[in-house]
């Protein structure tokens, strides 16, 4: 169990899903850039999640997600009771909920949840890498993210 008043960014996704994956390359990129901010990625959903977020006081879910509004690349961010690709399950427990059963059993919830939602085209792509497209707009992504992070932290840019 994480200590309290720390904060987490975890990148959501699948490794071998291709921009699927794009929370995890998120992740990735961000390992060691932001003082005060641990990074996980987690390939589950639902209560494989709990041991993950307890005893954080803030985080930050970097996730794929199907948008027929947005654009494939754009970061859209959205409060917990918003699900994306992953974070409403197919079992009946999404994050909100998630987050619900963590506090009425007496768990160190974080109170402060930040979602990351990339509009991605293709949910299921086979590879490891992100695809061109994706893969180019890339760097903006992780820029924008990294200086929302840093705004909610009161970190300098």
């Amino acid at each position: 169990m994480q200590m309290a008043f720390q904060s987490l960014l975890l990148g959501m996704g699948s490794p071998i899903l291709s921009d699927d994956g794009v929370g995890l390359f998120v992740v990735r990129s961000l390992v060691g850039r932001i003082p005060g901010l641990d990074v996980d990625e987690a390939h589950i959903t639902g209560l494989g999640l709990l041991d993950r977020i307890c005893g954080y006081e803030r985080i930050f879910l970097a996730d794929a997600m199907i948008s027929e509004k947005a654009e494939p690349g754009e970061v859209l961010i959205f409060p917990p009771s918003t699900g994306t690709l992953h974070l409403a399950s197919s079992h009946g427990l999404d994050f909100a909920d998630l987050l619900e059963m963590g506090r009425s059993g007496g768990l160190a919830m974080p109170e402060d949840v930040t979602i990351y939602g990339i509009p991605i085209k293709t949910p299921v792509a086979f590879g490891e890498e992100l695809t061109g497209d994706m893969a180019e707009k890339f760097p903006r992504i992780v820029k924008i993210i990294e200086a929302d992070i840093r705004r909610r932290m009161a970190l300098p840019l």
